[in-house]
């Protein structure tokens, strides 16, 4: 890892949630060969992480993206498996509520051999070693059949050190977030409260943006149809994204990390 930064890291961690409502029902032949690792982090998740760490660009052409893109993916660290061990979690949803209606347990759906022991829920915190992001972990985080859809990236600010107003105040960080689908940007910050200069409370400030004129998969297809490889993912992007998450199937497999059980509806296994 590197070390000696001249300045303080003022950030606690990146996290990049995909939750989803949405049950392997009517695709679990399909899932059960996949999981929640392969299906989600290894594509979309990793795709967003590079989006938010790679250094700004002085151009939008794409040969210009792509190259950063592949920058970072190259300075996330491979896990050892002890690391694997204390910062990945997969889980599996057994039966439950999802608002009105019953869900049955994963294995129970058609098609599923639960033998495979396929996770539906996915979680991992890498390591950026380069100089922007040392020492700042990224928690990627997806799931299926959970409470509420969440499609969000967090910028957690770390607690201020000293809050001149006393011991007993003790504000929240503050946090910038980004919403996925609908898109929305909001910061929350602490500021005082009116009327009282020694009092903090958290409010956010937020806009939300019109929706794309195409949906997302429409757009890279039209894109492609135009002979526009700036979306489209290059073959280094992908050797480097499997570069990082082959160890973790492996030792997946291996059985080192438990498969733990989460109730459909729920908010999933504990958070890392």
């Amino acid at each position: 890892m590197l070390k000696n930064r001249s300045e303080p890291i003022l950030l606690e961690r990146v996290e990049i949630v995909w939750d989803e409502t949405l049950t392997a029902a009517g695709r679990a032949s399909f899932y059960d060969g996949t999981g929640a690792l392969r299906d989600m982090v290894q594509n979309h998740l990793l795709q967003l992480l590079a989006l938010i760490a790679m250094e700004p660009l002085h151009s939008l052409d794409e040969r210009t993206l792509r190259d950063r893109k592949v920058d970072v993916f190259r300075a996330v660290r491979r896990l050892s498996n002890e690391e694997i061990d204390r910062r990945t979690v997969r889980g599996r949803y057994g039966q439950g509520i999802l608002g009105e209606r019953e869900v049955a347990a994963y294995v129970d759906e058609a098609g599923v051999d639960p033998g495979r022991n396929t996770e539906t829920f996915a979680q991992v915190a890498l390591s950026i070693d380069n100089w922007r992001w040392a020492g700042v972990p990224f928690v990627l985080r997806t799931g299926k059949a959970l409470g509420r859809n969440r499609r969000e990236l967090l910028v957690h600010f770390k607690p201020v050190p000293h809050v001149a107003f006393g011991p007993e105040i003790q504000p929240p960080p503050n946090v910038l977030t980004l919403e996925l689908a609908p898109d929305r940007i909001t910061l929350s910050v602490n500021v005082n409260r009116p009327c009282d200069l020694f009092e903090l409370e958290q409010v956010a400030l937020g806009r939300s943006f019109g929706p794309e004129g195409l949906p997302a998969y429409a757009r890279l297809l039209l894109d492609v149809l135009n002979g526009d490889p700036t979306l489209s993912i290059r073959d280094d992007e992908a050797e480097e994204s499997w570069r990082i998450v082959e160890p973790i199937l492996a030792r997946w497999a291996e059985g080192g990390v438990p498969l733990v059980e989460y109730a459909a509806g729920s908010q999933g296994p504990a958070r890392l």
